[in-house]
């Protein structure tokens, strides 16, 4: 394995020499050091390095700061400043950057190695974050249903392609607006639904299902007869997050000013969906078939690591592929071998020879850790005795 290839930017000659001495000694690769920001920027170039130890007082026109900031715009890379004192307004400025440790001086070695042991760990954690958060975004955006993300004041942080054509917005330009300044939602059964009605409905962490709604979509008072779904969304700890928004894609929008349609005569009639394949979703001896735009894909079971929950529908991830298919964890929980397989929390069924590790809160999988909720904790641990 290669050495964590450091860079230290340190205007103090010493000071500099004595870090680069100490790290190389740990064990680090630290080609060189940097007295300013100018020279910094050479550096970086030259060596392309793992991380950075940074002054956050650098002399000259511009600070460790501004090293930071180039740092974050133009590379992917960790920053541990380096620090005595700082004011409040300079500390204030640091933080913005994001850095991943602050190291006070003097330090000794034992600190030194602390502080970049867990920049790497928090870095790598972050990378693993940022990748899953962009599988999820993509298949998100491959759905064909209109898929509405909120926190939990229902303020929007994701609109998928469906989403945005029905509202009128664009994801970015959605960013922070409540969802009920995009949808009015109404049915039979609930009325009119507004915030304070669906948080009571989504305090326990309920799903709110309402198969026949009129979403009227208030940028251009058209309107909708669909299907609406609201789940929670929790993270790997079981907290909540926010929740995910689904009309279903038979919903077209209509101009509720203009008169109802003449409705067809019957042998015109014409389902919006299409009819699933017989061999879509169906276990067949080790393998099933995912549909993939007009295509089936065979999946293999001995393949699969886990499979996730979200709406109505279920993120299955295998070694080297990751599909998205419309189903219920219910649906898919009976059909798969129970002496591989097995569900472990609300949102997760996991392959049990894919374990790497595991505690009686969590089990680890290719580097991701998911929750083994408490109503299935039990029954899990039992079941891995017997393994």
């Amino acid at each position: 394995m290669d050495k964590v290839k450091i860079l230290v930017v340190e205007d103090e000659s010493i000071v500099a020499k004595d870090i680069q001495q100490t790290l190389i000694r740990l064990g680090y690769d630290v080609p060189a050091t940097a007295s300013s920001a100018t020279n910094a920027y050479v550096k970086l170039e030259e060596y392309e390095p793992d991380l950075v130890f940074l002054d956050i007082k650098l002399k000259g026109e511009q600070d460790g700061i501004h090293v930071a900031e180039h740092i974050r715009q133009k590379y992917d890379i960790p920053v541990i400043f380096l620090t005595s004192f700082v004011d409040k307004s300079t500390l204030d400025r640091a933080k913005v950057t994001e850095p991943y440790g602050y190291l006070v001086k003097p330090f000794n070695e034992s600190d030194l190695q602390t502080t970049v042991e867990m920049a790497l760990y928090k870095f790598k954690k972050d990378l693993q974050s940022r990748e899953n958060e962009k599988r999820y975004a993509n298949a998100l955006t491959n759905i064909e249903d209109a898929i509405l993300v909120t926190d939990m004041e229902c303020r929007i942080s994701f609109l998928n392609p469906k989403a945005e054509t029905i509202t009128g917005f664009g994801n970015a330009s959605a960013q922070g607006m409540s969802l009920f300044k995009l949808i009015k939602l109404e049915s039979d059964e609930y009325e009119i639904v507004n915030a304070d009605s669906l948080l009571k409905h989504m305090k326990q962490g309920d799903v709110l299902n309402i198969p026949d709604s009129i979403i009227t979509i208030l940028r251009d008072y058209s309107t909708i007869k669909a299907g609406f779904t609201c789940s929670p969304i929790r993270d790997e700890k079981d907290h909540l997050l926010g929740y995910a928004f689904v009309i279903a894609k038979s919903g077209q929008p209509s101009r509720s000013e203009k008169p109802e349609p003449v409705s067809p005569k019957p042998a015109e009639v014409k389902s919006s969906e299409t009819p699933a394949s017989p061999l879509e979703n169906q276990i067949i001896q080790n393998s099933f078939f995912v549909k993939r735009g007009t295509m089936l894909v065979k999946v293999f079971l001995e393949n699969i690591y886990w499979l996730q929950a979200m709406d109505n529908y279920v993120i299955i991830q295998t070694k080297e592929d990751q599909f998205v298919i419309h189903a219920t964890m219910k649906d898919i929980e009976t059909k798969l071998p129970s002496d591989k397989f097995m569900r472990v929390h609300r949102s997760y069924i996991i392959a049990l020879d894919k374990i790497s590790a595991m505690d009686e809160g969590a089990v680890v999988i290719k580097e991701k850790t998911i929750p083994v909720g408490k109503s299935y904790k039990e029954v899990f641990m039992n079941r891995i005795n017997f393994l």
